[in-house]
């Protein structure tokens, strides 16, 4: 009885329960796809359809870089040295090494510039670990076989070929270090087949490159030095060296008129004077024909640029240097704040003889007292200058008044204008 209630509580709740002698337990089958499944795969579809994956055998520079990348998922690659690869590996690779022979063109059997190696790995080599693999070390860490060795041979062999030619004869290279615009574009490039090209950063680039560099730079300095000491083409006639003759003499006549911009300009092809009116109108000192009075001209504008220079430190001095003019403000503004306290002083003693236009006045910027006898001395409550009892003194102006005005309401008596 307890054997048969041990079986009943490891039997599901839905199953129908048997006899103990009699019970059958299932066991859920687990299918799994294996990376060697997936590798295999990816071999199949290439010796099924070679036509739609990337060959980089025999370009890549990057010993780490896949060998095969499909055309439509470039995150689909295939490495000829990988551990999971299958016995039948090699045939496939005898069958694309047999369609490239027989094919001959070269550009058709790549599929494309070198120079874009970037873009059909995914993007940036940087991060080609994470694009193609977690575990770099199932990959390099076993055994890699003799054939991908002699491949990487056979293109450092190459490589090395390229930069002796590169070495020997120069001229038969395109050196676009200096123009290209894509920093993973090629650094060197052959004219009779744009195909084979060398880059700077690659790990096969010899130990003298440094050296054949250094070389090249000085043959470049000497063909643009030789460029610039050339006499001038014959398309440069008599009538444009007129035109550019009156533009002198023009500058020459009226350098006010011109710009000088030879100490200011920050790109050496800019002209180095410069029209005010019309700024179209340009002149260069690298031109092909100057004028022989151009020494004593520019000369002429160096002084005048020197002379104003000069003025402008002497302004500058004479603004430091004078330094007395605070003081002698301050005393000015002493010296007024003293006079206008007298006149508070004499309207407090004597305001009979002021006229109060505090509330007779239509414009808030006439003066609040005006003496009767000298319209010329005014006061003004807005001003800094007030002293501190003012305040008493308006109130007792007020006070004074409010009786005149109740007597003159007494007597009948007009009130005269004050102004």
């Amino acid at each position: 009885m307890l054997r048969h209630l041990a079986a009943k509580r490891l039997l599901p709740q839905s199953a129908v329960i048997a006899p103990f002698r009699r019970t059958l337990v299932a066991r859920p089958v687990v299918c799994s796809w294996s990376k060697r499944d997936e590798v295999v795969s990816n071999w199949e579809a290439l010796r099924a359809n070679p036509g739609e994956w990337f060959d980089n055998r025999s370009r890549k520079s990057n010993p780490r870089a896949p060998d095969f990348v499909r055309k439509d998922n470039r995150s689909v690659a295939i490495w000829i040295d990988g551990r999971d690869n299958p016995e039948w590996a090699d045939e496939v690779l005898e069958e694309l090494d047999a369609r490239q022979a027989s094919r001959g063109d070269r550009g058709d059997r790549y599929g494309g510039d070198r120079g874009d190696r970037g873009d059909r790995y995914g993007g940036d080599r940087g991060d080609r670990g994470d694009r193609y693999s977690n575990d770099r070390g199932d990959r390099y860490s076993n055994d890699r076989g003799d054939r991908a060795g002699g491949d990487r041979n056979d293109r450092r062999a190459a490589e090395q070929a390229n930069w002796e030619a590169l070495r020997s004869n120069p001229e038969e290279w395109f050196d676009n270090r200096s123009r290209k615009t894509n920093p993973k574009a090629p650094d060197f490039r052959r004219r009779d087949d744009r195909s084979v090209a060398l880059w700077l950063d690659s790990y096969g680039a010899p130990d003298w490159v440094g050296d054949l560099l250094q070389e090249l730079d000085a043959r470049r300095a000497e063909r643009t030095a030789a460029y610039q000491q050339q006499q001038a083409p014959q398309e440069y006639n008599e009538e444009k060296w007129a035109a550019d003759k009156a533009k002198w003499d023009m500058l020459r006549a009226n350098p006010e008129l011109w710009f000088d911009n030879r100490r200011s300009k920050t790109n050496p092809k800019a002209p180095d004077f410069k029209l005010k009116e019309d700024r179209t109108v340009a002149l260069w000192l690298t031109s092909y024909q100057l004028p022989d009075y151009l020494d004593e001209l520019l000369a002429e504008l160096d002084a005048r640029y020197e002379q104003r220079m000069n003025g402008q430190q002497q302004y500058q001095q004479q603004q430091q240097e004078y330094q007395a003019y605070p003081q002698e403000q301050q005393q000015d503004y002493q010296q007024q704040a003293d006079g206008e306290l007298a006149k508070w002083e004499s309207l407090r003693e004597n305001p009979e003889q002021w006229f109060d236009n505090r509330y007779s006045k239509t414009n808030p910027k006439w003066p609040d007292f005006r003496r009767k006898d000298d319209r010329t001395v005014t006061l003004w409550l807005t001003s800094r200058s007030a002293p501190e009892w003012v305040g008493d003194l308006m109130q007792e102006l007020d006070a004074r008044q409010q009786q005149r005005a109740a007597g003159r309401a007494a007597a009948n008596y007009a009130p005269e204008g004050v102004y």
